[in-house]
């Protein structure tokens, strides 16, 4: 099977995204928080606005496939240094019967040419211990350069 890959308007594919995401929620989300609830308001503003960088795979052709995987960035200048464009990975996921055939790699790479052709100097992932693609990253040339840490704030903190 083939699959193609393009740059699209997150709100012209919200809804299958949607899917995707209640997948990616049950595989691998992080089920500390009450439940997964998407803000694609928010996602529209940020592609409206320029900030929004959205790839998505294919299985079969562009106009007629389906939506196996996706990732989103958030695309704007660096906090710290304020004349680079970076990119920050909000979601990454290839449905599992798709990532056989090296599919997760050819997207992340069409992403980078994607985000490179808008101006990007750097792109950050920030990779989930229970599904860690790190190695597929290495592989890209990316670094392991810092952790992530989280803790959820209940009543019982002071």
């Amino acid at each position: 099977m083939s699959f193609t890959f393009s740059r699209v308007p997150i709100g012209s594919v919200a809804d299958q995204l949607q899917v995707l995401a209640e997948r990616e929620y049950d595989e691998v989300g992080q089920k500390d928080l009450e439940r997964l609830n998407v803000d694609w308001a928010r996602y529209r503003e940020l592609d409206a606005a320029g900030k929004l960088a959205t790839f998505i795979a294919k299985r079969g052709s562009r106009q007629m496939g389906c939506i196996v995987g996706y990732a989103v960035f958030v695309v704007q200048t660096h906090i710290h240094y304020q004349d680079a464009l970076v990119a920050a990975n909000s979601a990454v996921y290839v449905v599992p019967d798709a990532r056989a055939g090296r599919v997760v790699l050819k997207l992340l790479r069409y992403a980078e040419i994607g985000l490179k052709g808008q101006g990007v100097k750097k792109v950050y992932y920030h990779v989930k211990r229970e599904k860690d693609f790190g190695r597929l990253l290495e592989h890209l040339g990316y670094q392991d350069s810092e952790r992530m840490f989280a803790k959820v704030l209940g009543p019982e903190q002071d």
